[in-house]
């Protein structure tokens, strides 16, 4: 049994989001040619305070345009791709057949073996394959979130695609609220080249466009959140035919009846979670309509003729979110005269069971008891109606999974079983598409699009699962995901050397790349946040804060003492001090003590008990397990500093710079162990913050005027360690870095798509920086940064030694010197004063029989690069008995490491006037200059230890 179905709970949808529809009533449409102009009525505004995700985005307290934000956005990262270039590119790491959220597919109209489809937040792509493989062709749009193609029927060059996941509009609480769109997109050039149509760009009654469909005289219909458009002239000019405002999320659907002719006869749904949800069909190409479809609580409606008798029709509603079982099937209509009057053909207490899940999971079915099932909907989410071209009795629906009836919706059977371990198709469908061959002879293929990405059939007549039978499906579905990386990434690691990466992506798991292996399934549901912990062992998570530990190829789930709600996508942190330790982001924070045993304890008070709010983002202190900072939902920051022996009872400390500002991630700095960064997603606040004080004073790092950080959601933050001033972080528009210490910001792009970054790392592989990115929608990128590689070097230059005859000298040169890159470095000598040793780590040991001044010549390399350094040891008999160092330190009560150690170090030397202290116990028996160097390997970074100890040739341990 796979990863995806060991844990039952972790089924059903899994959902996510880049942007939240803020529509406010003052906003207007931008350009003077829309007629009528309207307000966005109030039922449309979004309430953002009720979805972690609008958090995440949007203050609720501050009206903002947030489509002008992205719009300001947009521009300067075009302009700066078109000004600038450079060799350094960014390049995709796949995965490459994983898929992701797709909600469309649309055939060439004269060449049915090429495809294009699009991934709701990574842009369009084509295949001249039928499927087989893909490229993207749009991945610079203004907006990424495509939801809908269509082909013009009067030039086959030329496409239209409509952006923003409007399903979501008007959700009262969600863990997401989809994509926000900006207008419609067309391409004359059979895909090659796109630009926006200027009549929808900036547009609130373009912001979600749910459908795009042409009529038969060529006119354009846009299903929008506020009503059905038309265009009579290709999207240059639009008319509101159907004003849908005051109806919660707007209209879904649109069908055309293929019997259009000079007049097109159009059926259109509108509403999904509130009051007001109905069908309306106009004969006159909408400029009149009359409701045909209108049942008590209806939700999302979905509509379909059937193509071989035009004046059948189909819709299947759902419930709204206050019906009798909320998005589940309201009903399946049928209407014989092209939609003008229908009947119920299956409802919610029709006889065959299967019929009342075809907008739930099937896999709730209780066969003991089938009365007693249990019955959930997502028909407001996955939705989708098609029938067979061949006959008008064989109807097709895709929801959690894919069902379909061969009576008219009498009788059902499940046709795909992702639930049932099935690698094909995923759960979650939106989209049911046969070839535009079909005849169920010659031709048989129908196209699936989900969750997953793209599916395909070429069976669709063989016989699937009734309900509670035995009985095998025939049906065989593939995978046509070849090429089609649109994975969104919620969070991922990059292992040391950089041969393994692993991340948690939306409703498809946790992946694992190795170079032997490819990327593996190695986690179930919507996988979360990953951490490699050492070369056996990793941790990966799935919603509600599930944690797992995989070791051995295997997963073991990681218990709390007891449930407690959080993000549905929560934070956790390993412990950089202590790997086997696990600190865990919900309502409270969580503590871990030993991973081979035991369970989450509470480490803090409970700050809220309100569902999908927790904490956001957590840092443990490098070198102090005792701090922990977190932030959560609120907008507070806290910070534990016993959160070790902290419990269920502990008030963490209050350390906010903001009381709404959605803090996405937090990190202590590797240049000074009391600096802290901040990264915030929030619209109108400021998004980099930096603390010199470990949280206790903050400022803002964006920058003012040209050059100044944009009003952009950021997300993830990541220091370059050659240079604390040089900053990359992750926005949804691509990568934004500074040089200056955030004076002035630039985008950081070449190669990468307009797609949301959520998580990056950095990572030192063969003397080269490379930045990885994992993105919301076009999987793993990794650009080599244009960094020179140096020799490693004194840290800060000693004066000579003094040491006495036959003193015995232990030293550990390791810590004397560093990599500013941050390489492991070796040390070797071509020739060493008689009787001394030197280890390839670095202990020098030896003693010298006479007086004398002795110079040792030491060669570090980091395998690249090498440099010759020099100990000057003053040998001579002291007539102080005592042992003291008469001539104190020269160098030594300063207390400070002017070198500026790259890899952390705080800057104090607390041990630094021991060897000014005749009293003070020296090691080895060692004194005067040799002393305080002693001191001083016990305070310089404990980075530098970790990193060297992983050093591939380490014979034995560094420090002693």
């Amino acid at each position: 049994m796979s990863d995806k179905t060991k844990v039952g709970l972790f089924g059903g949808i899994a959902l996510s989001a880049i942007a939240v529809a803020v529509l406010y009533a003052s906003n207007k449409p931008s350009i003077n040619d829309i007629t009528p102009k309207i307000k966005v009525h109030e039922k449309n505004i979004r309430e953002p305070d009720k979805s972690m995700q609008g958090l995440i985005r949007v203050n609720p307290a501050h009206q903002l345009d947030m489509q002008a934000k992205y719009d300001e956005a947009f521009r300067q990262v075009q302009a700066y791709r078109a000004r600038e270039s450079s060799e350094y590119q960014w390049e995709s790491l796949g995965p490459e057949r994983v898929g992701g959220r797709t909600r469309t597919l649309v055939f060439h109209p004269q060449n049915p073996d090429i495809l294009f489809t699009a991934g709701i937040s990574g842009g369009i792509w084509k295949s001249v394959n039928a499927g087989e493989s893909w490229q993207p062709v749009a991945s610079e749009l203004p907006s990424m979130a495509i939801g809908t193609l269509v082909f013009d029927p009067d030039d086959s060059e030329r496409l239209f695609a409509g952006s923003g996941e409007g399903v979501y509009v008007g959700r009262g609480f969600t863990n997401s609220i989809g994509f926000a769109g900006d207008g419609i997109m067309t391409s004359e050039d059979g895909g090659e080249t796109w630009y926006q149509l200027e009549s929808t760009n900036n547009n609130v009654n373009f912001q979600y466009v749910n459908k795009l469909r042409f009529g038969a005289q060529g006119r354009l219909y846009a299903v929008t959140n506020t009503g059905i458009w038309v265009s009579d002239d290709k999207g240059e000019h639009w008319q509101l035919a159907l004003d849908q405002s005051d109806v919660l999320g707007g209209c879904l659907e649109l069908a055309v009846s293929p019997l259009s002719a000079e007049q097109d006869r159009v059926l259109a749904s509108c509403g999904n979670f509130g009051e007001g949800g109905a069908v309306y069909l106009s004969q006159d190409s909408g400029q009149s309509w009359q409701p045909v479809i209108a049942g008590p609580n209806q939700g999302r409606t979905t509509l379909a003729f059937a193509p071989s008798d035009p004046s059948i029709v189909y819709a299947l509603a759902a419930f709204n979110a206050q019906g009798d079982i909320p998005h589940a099937l309201q009903g399946l209509y049928k209407s014989v005269d092209g939609g003008e009057n229908w009947a119920l053909v299956t409802g919610p207490q029709h006889p065959d069971i299967f019929g009342r899940y075809v907008l739930s999971n099937p896999n709730g079915l209780y066969c003991p008891d089938p009365e007693q099932s249990f019955i959930y909907g997502q028909g407001w989410f996955d939705n989708t109606l098609t029938i067979d071209p061949t006959d008008a009795s064989v109807i097709w629906v895709g929801a959690v999974e894919v069902m379909r009836s061969e009576d008219g919706g009498q009788n059902w059977q499940q046709m795909s079983f992702y639930y049932g371990d099935a690698d094909a198709p995923h759960v979650d469908h939106h989209g049911l598409y046969f070839h535009p061959e079909y005849d169920g002879v010659n031709e048989t293929r129908l196209y699936n699009v989900n969750d997953g990405g793209i599916a395909l059939t070429s069976n669709p007549f063989a016989t699937g699962m009734s309900a509670c039978s035995e009985e095998p499906a025939e049906i065989v579905w593939r995978s046509l995901n070849s090429g089609y990386n649109v994975t969104q990434f919620y969070h991922g690691d990059v292992s040391h050397d950089g041969s393994r990466l692993a991340g948690g992506a939306q409703d498809n798991g946790s992946w694992l790349y190795s170079p032997d292996a490819g990327w593996q399934d190695v986690g179930p549901g919507d996988g979360g946040y990953a951490f490699f912990i050492d070369e056996a062992r990793m941790l990966v998570s799935s919603q509600n804060g599930s944690l797992f530990l995989r070791e051995n190829g295997e997963n073991r789930y990681l218990e709390k003492a007891e449930y407690e709600s959080g993000l549905f996508i929560a934070p956790y942190a390993v412990d950089p001090n202590y790997p086997d330790r696990i600190w865990l982001g919900g309502q409270s924070l969580w503590r871990l003590d030993e991973l081979s045993d035991g369970m989450f304890e509470r480490a803090s008070e409970r700050f809220t008990e309100e569902y999908r709010r927790g904490i956001t983002a957590l840092v443990v202190k490098p070198g102090d397990s005792n701090t922990v900072v977190y932030a959560q939902t609120d907008g507070a920051l806290k910070r534990l500093n016993n959160a070790l022996s902290s419990d269920s009872t502990t008030t963490p400390q209050d350390i906010s710079f903001s009381d709404t500002a959605y803090v996405r991630e937090l990190h202590y700095s590797m240049h000074n162990s009391s600096d802290m960064y901040a990264v915030v997603s929030t619209f109108g606040e400021k998004h980099i913050w930096k603390s010199e004080d470990e949280g206790s004073s903050w400022r803002a790092l964006d920058g003012e005027g040209e050059g100044a950080f944009p009003d952009l959601p950021a997300h993830t933050l990541v220091e370059l360690r050659e240079d604390p001033d040089t900053l990359f972080v992750g926005t949804d528009y691509g990568v934004y870095h500074t040089d200056d210490g955030g004076v002035s910001w630039q985008p950081f792009i070449h190669g990468l798509p307009n797609v949301a970054v959520y998580r990056m790392v950095l990572r030192r592989i063969e003397h080269v920086n490379y930045l990885y990115a994992f993105t919301y929608g076009r999987g793993v990128y990794r650009i080599a940064l244009d960094v020179a590689n140096q020799a490693p070097q004194w840290r800060q230059q000693p004066d000579a030694l003094s040491v006495k005859p036959g003193e015995a000298i232990s030293m550990e040169l390791i810590e004397l010197v560093v990599d500013r890159n941050g390489d492991n470095y070796f040390f070797s000598a071509p020739e060493l004063p008689e009787g001394f040793e030197l280890t390839d780590w670095g202990k020098l040991t030896g003693q010298f029989a006479s007086a004398g001044e002795y110079p040792v010549h030491i060669e570090v390399s980091d395998g690249q690069l090498s440099q010759q350094l020099t100990l000057l040891f003053e040998v001579e008999t002291s007539n102080d008995d005592s042992g003291g160092d008469s001539d104190g330190d020269s160098d030594g009560d300063s207390g400070s490491d002017s070198g500026g150690d790259s890899d952390g170090d705080s800057g104090s030397d607390s041990g630094g006037d021991s060897a000014d202290n005749p009293d003070t116990p020296r090691p080895d028996g060692s004194s005067g200059m040799l002393a305080y160097l002693l001191g001083l390997l016990s305070v310089v970074c404990w980075q530098r230890r970790r990193s060297s100890r992983r050093a591939a040739n380490t014979k034995s341990p560094l420090l002693q």
